[in-house]
């Protein structure tokens, strides 16, 4: 079955704040947006066994992998591998949009199976939802 989403269609903000929003989540794969405001970011952090990969849609920031600052701006691809700290760090005059790719997905890591199956039904329900006029 094909699913297809458009991203744009997803972009959200909050003032000040930020809003995440699933786009796919499966056994293999996550898939999330990212709508940052003027002064939020994502602190350093790592994931177990799992790498990810960063898009920037809109924006410009720093994302720091593994201590190693990297500016990046629309069309920037940056790859964070499995178990190293990375951040994200928007410029403070503008919004930034990025989707980031994580694998493996969450239901192959342990204790994920039921988040990562309540997602699957919320993404489902969401795209349902979207179709209906």
């Amino acid at each position: 079955m094909i699913d297809i989403r458009n991203l744009k269609d997803l972009v959200e903000f909050q003032p000040g704040g930020k809003v995440r929003k699933r786009v796919f989540i499966t056994d293999k794969i996550e898939m999330e947006l990212v709508c940052y405001e003027p002064g939020t970011n994502t602190v350093e952090h790592h994931h177990l066994g799992q790498d990810e990969i960063f898009m920037i849609m809109e924006g410009t920031g720093t994302i720091t992998i593994g201590g190693e600052p990297v500016r990046v701006g629309p069309g920037s691809l940056v790859f964070a591998p499995a178990d190293i700290k990375h951040g994200i760090e928007p410029d403070k005059e503008g919004r930034m949009v990025m989707v980031f790719v994580k694998a493996p997905g969450r239901a192959s890591r342990p204790g994920r199976a039921a988040k990562a199956a309540d997602a699957k039904a919320e993404a489902k329900a969401a795209a349902d939802a979207a179709v209906r006029p």
